[in-house]
Formats: structure tokens, C-alpha cells, sequence
């Protein structure tokens, strides 16, 4: 009768593999997804704007700053990637989180500044020739 040597490393040699493979990290895209899940459970529901900044820059100079005091303007924000808005009239607009703290909204890239339970700061900025315009929107809940 013959008797093979391998025979007892092979369950040794499958919980190793088993363990290699069963182990190995998420892929980047899943924490991503991940990441933007949050940021779209954070940002659910009723906000209030409470200020809206506007900055102007032309060149070298220093920056030309309007504080807005807006009164009764929200943002609700719907699961379905819509957000329903007061801003200019009621109308519903969508919405995308990108990864890096990005949101686009009409049709405009949004940097996610802050992002509590209670305050939800964004910000965008465009750039015509010389001159630079950044709007930056502060919502509480």
C-alpha cells in the first residue's frame, strides 16, 4: 500500500489560503461608495439657510465681500438625489455626492466645507477672466 506524503498538509494548505484570500481588503470603489453613503445620510432632510457669502475678486485686488442675512430660504434633501429649494422660487433640482467632499448641484461642482449633525456649509467657485466669484451657503437644521 502506498501511503502519499501530502496528505496531511493539504487542510494546513487550504485554511492558509482560504485566510489569504478571505481577508484581503475592500477594493477603493466600495469605500468610495462607502463614504458617500454617509455623507448622504448626513445631509438628508430640512436645512435653513441662515447666510449665504459672496465673494468677487478682480486680480490682485482684495476680495469684494457681501454677507447675505437670507430669511426663510431652505433646502430639503431627498434620498432619490433631488433637493427641493426656495432659493430662487420653489422648484426641485437634483443633486450628486462625488468622493472628496463634492456635491454637484446646478450643474455646478459644490465643495462640502462642513457636514455636522446640524450644520451643513458648501461652497463653489467660478472663474470668468480676471475675476473670480466664490458663493458659500451655511444651512442649520
Amino acid at each position: 500500500m502506498k501511503t502519499n506524503k501530502f496528505l496531511p498538509i493539504l487542510p494546513l494548505l487550504l485554511a492558509v489560503l482560504m485566510a489569504t484570500f478571505g481577508c484581503q481588503k475592500s477594493s477603493s470603489g466600495d469605500d468610495e461608495d462607502d463614504m458617500i453613503s454617509v455623507t448622504q445620510q448626513k445631509i438628508l432632510g430640512y436645512w435653513n439657510l441662515v447666510e449665504f457669502i459672496e465673494e468677487t475678486t478682480v486680480g490682485n485686488q482684495p476680495p469684494e465681500i457681501i454677507n447675505n442675512d437670507p430669511h426663510n430660504i431652505y433646502f430639503e434633501f431627498f434620498a432619490n438625489g433631488r433637493v427641493k429649494t426656495n432659493v430662487e422660487g420653489e422648484a426641485e433640482y437634483s443633486y450628486e455626492l462625488k468622493v472628496n467632499n463634492t456635491m454637484i448641484l446646478w450643474e455646478k461642482e459644490h465643495k462640502i466645507l462642513e457636514l455636522t449633525q446640524n450644520k451643513f456649509t458648501f461652497s463653489n467657485t467660478a472663474t470668468e477672466g480676471n475675476t473670480t466669484y466664490k458663493q458659500t451657503y451655511i444651512l442649520t437644521r
